[in-house]
């Protein structure tokens, strides 16, 4: 894995008729939606894309992002860290048309002739790849104390108002 950064902007139908390989890291700081995800942004993701076209000459992204995130344990409220990875299995197309023919084997990537946001592709991956619940694996429970003044549980029915009108009657 190259230690490079990459660029920010390519142009995807350019590098899949040329069959370019971007590989480098991003910083986690770089990725807005995902730096408010985790606790602290910090640290590198590494991305491996390949940028070709399949048999059936679709233009496609391929390769492996891999990111060690911080974040918040479920179990225990305290920070967790989790190495979070991504198979990137993408089909560039430009249109609406051209998504519903891709295969299903591939998400549909939208972009513009010219131009496509690399940070934006990683982002949407890394954030898809997030675990449902980050937690570790030895983790206890808090266990939250009763409070001194608990009720038993026998409290007023509000219905009690209901049956003594029926009384009543």
């Amino acid at each position: 894995m190259s230690d490079h950064v990459l660029q920010k902007s390519i142009d995807p139908l350019k590098y899949a008729d040329q069959n370019k390989v971007l590989e480098g890291k991003l910083s986690v700081q770089s990725l807005p939606r995902l730096a408010e995800i985790v606790l602290e942004p910090m640290g590198d993701v590494e991305v491996e894309l390949e940028f070709d076209r399949d048999e059936q000459h679709f233009r496609i992204i391929k390769g492996h992002l891999k990111a060690t995130l911080k974040l918040t344990c479920e179990r225990c409220l305290e920070a967790v860290v989790k190495d979070v990875e991504s198979e990137v299995s993408l089909g560039i197309v430009l249109t609406d048309e051209q998504a519903k023919n891709l295969p299903g084997y591939y998400e549909p990537l939208l972009v513009s002739p010219d131009s496509m946001s690399v940070c934006d592709v990683v982002e949407e991956e890394l954030i898809l790849s997030l675990p449902m619940f980050a937690y570790h694996d030895d983790c206890e429970l808090k266990q939250v104390e009763e409070p001194e003044n608990f009720d038993d549980g026998k409290k007023d029915n509000p219905f009690n108002v209901l049956s003594q009108l029926k009384r009543d009657k």
